[in-house]
């Protein structure tokens, strides 16, 4: 068996793997790795070391935290001979209140550039940072109720979601006791705000047409804030017609490279096939990139697991089994799936928190039984989650079943908590180290630039010849700033940059057009019932709607990739090139603004039906008539029936699909052609006005430059002045060493490399 040690910082993103003392990171299959996150190829690790090794019983022992570990161990479970051991590390639970008394710390110290309010300000931008949580479904689906759950209260409106055209966001405030809420237009104008908002007030707000956003804010008791400005989002579903912008934020949601989660609510009774049909294949496209972080933002929650009867046979687990191929149908491998009954778990918090219950939630109160008694009906254990999120839920349970609680119990089995300890999970194996990595590196250039100055300083002083060659190249950068040659050939490369989106939209254009072929195959019936041409006709308007979405989206996406990658190589060539001479400011990045790029409207439906609606006689069936043609003066009719059948024929309206298709998608994909023309425009313009934002950045960087090297110019010209500062600094720069010190120690509390006997 071969020894392996491997240590995993979530913080700094680094990886060591040691075997007999040599760390195989630095060269090898998975060298290219090194400084990726654990779960992005935590799938190739083991049949990686194995290939290596050529050999397949290993021990592992590995140091990092439970989240990761657990990563691992799941990884090794199909491999028989691997043994894995946990060398436990530090937790982020304290890094972010380390972090914070060490800012205060900064405030208080006796640098005056460290004290300055700025640097402040943009930590706390970084620590405040918001963490969505995006909340999406179809219709019936429940998705009100399951966040009224989360709320431990009936705040949310439960409506048809195919008319709700706001986005509710719900910022999780823990230390409020009630919920208030203001409401904003579509150009972000106030229009009201309230206090101990009610379920009332919300579902005016919904049904008020001016409204477009409401901001909530109020306790989210389950979901632990820790250090995570957390958001709850409520999101139209995809169905959604009444707001395009809308729609196109669930997009955006689920195609965001900062992987916020979503959570996706199904009614596991009423599978769609429609509606969710292109928002399922984004989440299915976006699941494929970034490896298991990816998988693990996407909660497919089943609700309304409660309306199967196991006592009449009703198997929930086979009713998973059909929501796990349903979903993989649409490219979904492996989803994260969740049984829940949310109203039992609602009905069950508002009691607990002694809200009033109408007859009907007394009644499913009273009914919990069913989730006691019944072991097929304790959701909790068809949930995916980790070994250590699952004891900690059975040891609920047992103190819950201890203390005869069964409303406690009940609701474990609910399937609402499991939800809740996933999403725990993902903030505190992904959202809170990113969020404390930032937060370090807001101000970290900032305390190194001062902590080079004090080295500078030292060196001059320790040194007479360092100290003029420095001031000879002091001078020769201050006469090269002032030519201003080199930021003029920056500024050269920055104009003259150019690049195609030509071969990136092609991808989007394929995608979009071959969408676009499928919806047209929904018109191949020359002759169709007028009422089912009617129903096809606005299931396609909607799939319609919904492409639209997608594609505008993905060019958004592109558009910010490639223009904002592109351009800032050069910038960070710019400040390679002074880095090690002066210290500089992150520039700020352009904020993003939604660009509308399909304009066209969509043919009229009842229009177009009408246009292609044709009418038959056609044979409906018989009736039974009065013989007409028996009568008393003919007597060879007497013999005949006195009633007879006659056949009955009526007009029916029929509808040409085939020729409403070219009428009806020819302008759609004219519309496309001409708006994949206006968005490469738009990113000409868009680059222009990139141009001219790093130019400016340069221009600053200049100036920054210009004051710092005239400040070590001038230290460098009087030795005197330079030794009676460095005897001023003696203890500023000790507080510096140890300030930098415990900063390091926040990411890296340890050194890397160990040693493996």
């Amino acid at each position: 068996m071969v020894d392996v040690y491997m240590k995993y910082n979530p913080y700094t993103v680094e990886t060591v793997i040691e075997i007999d003392g040599k760390n195989v990171m630095e060269n090898g299959k998975l060298s290219k790795y090194k400084n990726e996150r654990l779960q992005v190829w935590i799938h190739e690790l083991l049949p990686t070391l194995i290939e290596e090794l050529n050999e397949d019983s290993i021990h592992i022992r590995f140091k990092g935290t439970l989240p990761d570990y657990e990563d691992l161990r799941e990884a090794c479970q199909q491999f028989s001979s691997i043994r894995i051991e946990h060398i436990p590390a530090k937790e982020s639970a304290d890094k972010m209140e380390e972090l914070k008394k060490l800012v205060e710390h900064m405030q208080s110290g006796p640098f005056e550039s460290l004290r300055n309010e700025k640097v402040k300000e943009n930590f706390y931008k970084a620590l405040n940072s918001e963490f969505e949580i995006a909340v999406i479904a179809t219709m019936s689906s429940g998705k009100s109720t399951l966040i009224n759950a989360l709320l431990g209260k009936e705040l949310m409106p439960s409506k048809n979601e195919a008319c709700t055209a706001t986005i509710a966001r719900i910022k999780n405030v823990p230390e409020r006791s009630t919920f208030s809420a203001v409401c904003y237009d579509a150009d972000g104008n106030e229009i009201t705000s309230k206090e101990n908002v009610t379920y009332e007030d919300m579902d005016d707000f919904n049904n008020n047409r001016t409204v477009s956003v409401i901001e909530v804010e109020g306790n989210i008791p389950p979901i632990s804030a820790k250090t995570m400005n957390l958001v709850l989002v409520d999101t139209p579903g995809p169905n959604n017609s009444v707001d395009s912008s809308h729609r196109e934020h669930t997009y955006r949601v689920i195609k965001d490279d900062d992987k916020p989660m979503v959570l996706y609510v199904l009614n596991g009774t009423q599978l769609h096939t429609d509606d969710d049909y292109f928002l399922l294949n984004s989440v299915a496209e976006a699941m494929k990139v970034g490896g298991k972080q990816s998988k693990d933002r996407f909660i497919f929650a089943v609700n309304k697991a409660d309306e199967f009867d196991p006592e009449k046979g009703e198997d929930l687990r086979g009713v998973l089994e059909r929501v796990k191929k349903y979903l993989e149908k649409h490219g979904i491998e492996n989803p994260n799936i969740y049984p829940v009954s949310a109203e039992t778990a609602k009905v069950i918090r508002m009691y607990q928190n002694g809200l009033d219950l109408t007859r009907h939630q007394r009644k499913t109160l009273n009914s919990i039984d069913l989730f006691i008694e019944e072991p097929v009906m304790h959701l909790e254990q068809y949930a995916p989650l980790s070994p250590s999120l699952k004891n900690k839920i059975a040891d609920q349970i047992m103190i819950a079943r201890d203390n005869n609680d069964e409303y406690t119990e009940a609701l474990y089995h609910s399937g609402i908590p499991s939800i809740e300890a996933a999403i725990n999970e993902y903030l505190d194996k992904y959202a809170v180290t990113s969020k404390i990595t930032n937060a370090v590196n807001s101000f970290k250039k900032i305390v190194e630039r001062e902590q080079m100055m004090q080295n500078l300083q030292e060196e001059m002083a320790k040194d007479e010849e360092k100290r003029q060659e420095i001031k000879r190249q002091m001078e020769r950068i201050e006469k090269e700033l002032a030519q201003g040659e080199k930021a003029k050939q920056f500024k050269e490369q920055i104009n003259k940059l150019d690049f195609n989106v030509d071969e990136y939209f092609e991808k989007v254009y394929q995608k979009i057009f071959v969408k676009l072929q499928e919806i047209a195959d929904k018109f191949r019936n020359e002759r169709i019932p007028k009422y089912k041409a009617d129903a096809i006709l606005y299931g396609v308007k909607k799939d319609i709607e919904a492409l639209q979405s997608d594609a505008i989206t993905d060019l958004e996406k592109i558009i910010i990739d490639v223009l904002r990658n592109s351009a800032q190589k050069y910038i960070d060539e710019y400040r390679t090139y002074i880095k090690n001479i002066v210290g500089f400011n992150e520039g700020k990045v352009l904020n993003w603004m939604p660009v509308e790029f399909f304009e066209s409207e969509l043919p009229d439906v009842e229009d177009l039906i009408d246009s292609y609606t044709y009418k038959e006689k056609e044979w409906a069936g018989t009736r039974t008539v009065k013989n007409h043609r028996k009568k008393w003066y003919k007597p060879w009719t007497w013999f005949e029936d006195s009633y007879i059948e006659e056949d009955v024929y009526e007009y029916r309206e029929y509808v040409d699909l085939t020729k409403i298709r070219e009428e009806f998608l020819a302008p759609i994909r004219f519309s496309l052609e001409e708006n994949f023309n206006s968005t490469k425009d738009y990113a000409e313009r868009e680059k222009n006005n990139l141009k001219a934002y790093f130019i400016s950045e340069i221009n600053q960087l200049e100036q920054l430059m210009k004051s710092r090297v005239q400040e070590i110019k001038q230290l460098a010209s009087h030795s005197n002045e330079l030794k009676e500062r460095i005897e001023e600094n003696k203890k500023k720069k000790q507080w510096l060493d140890n300030f930098v010190a415990r900063l390091d120690s926040i990411l890296v509390p340890s050194r890397i490399l160990c040693n493996v006997k």
